[in-house]
């Protein structure tokens, strides 16, 4: 599959919560991932999940019904290109401004999250990640659920995105999976480190974890 490149910078991105020369959340204007891919990832995932079911345990005290991309081999080979590609130039332009090396972002965790009104997960309470980055992905058309979004304290409100979008934040700040009403919410979340910047990475964390 062949994964075609995209080019980005500041104004590609609706932005909130000021941090200096930046922004510590961003929303794209314009999908990063098509109709296409997003619905593939749906389906490897519903797939997968017919046989060995959705986790709901892997992240201790704030867990998601999700699978990890480690059990998803057809999206795990294309996110591979598409991080190279889309993601990592995306955040560059968004955080390279804050970054000592944008060149080191890597993804440290991913996984395709699954809400379901009609008895299954419905929201996700508050937290703060453990990573330097976080983002997620629309990966069903908005049309298909009431409510979601991810809710940040820092705005005291949801952003909500369409299919291919993309919010990007901070994982420091505090957020949540805002709930939905009907239907079902499928997004794919992606935690990024800064390899070899461990130190760096604390600093900035206990920075902006409060704004």
């Amino acid at each position: 599959r062949r994964i075609t490149p995209l080019t980005f910078d500041v104004q590609d991105s609706d932005v909130k919560v000021p941090y200096q020369d930046g922004f510590l959340i961003h929303k794209t204007k314009d999908q990063v991932l098509t109709n296409e891919e997003c619905q593939m990832i749906v389906n490897e995932a519903e797939y997968v999940a017919s046989i060995r079911e959705w986790t709901r345990n892997r992240h201790g005290n704030f867990p998601t019904t999700d699978l990890p991309l480690v059990e998803l081999p057809e999206t795990l080979k294309f996110l591979r290109f598409a991080l190279v590609e889309r993601i990592y130039p995306m955040l560059q332009a968004q955080y390279g401004m804050f970054l000592p090396d944008p060149t080191k972002l890597r993804l440290a965790d991913g996984f395709v999250v699954k809400y379901d009104a009609a008895g299954g997960q419905k929201e996700l309470k508050p937290h703060r990640d453990g990573s330097v980055l976080s983002f997620n992905i629309a990966l069903n058309p908005a049309s298909e659920f009431e409510g979601g979004g991810t809710w940040f304290a820092s705005l005291d409100d949801a952003i909500k995105i369409d299919q291919g979008q993309i919010v990007s934040h901070s994982s420091a700040l505090l957020h949540g999976g805002h709930g939905i009403i009907s239907g079902k919410r499928y997004i794919l979340v992606g935690f990024v480190i800064l390899e070899g910047y461990d130190s760096w990475s604390m600093r900035f964390y206990n920075q902006v974890r409060n704004l």
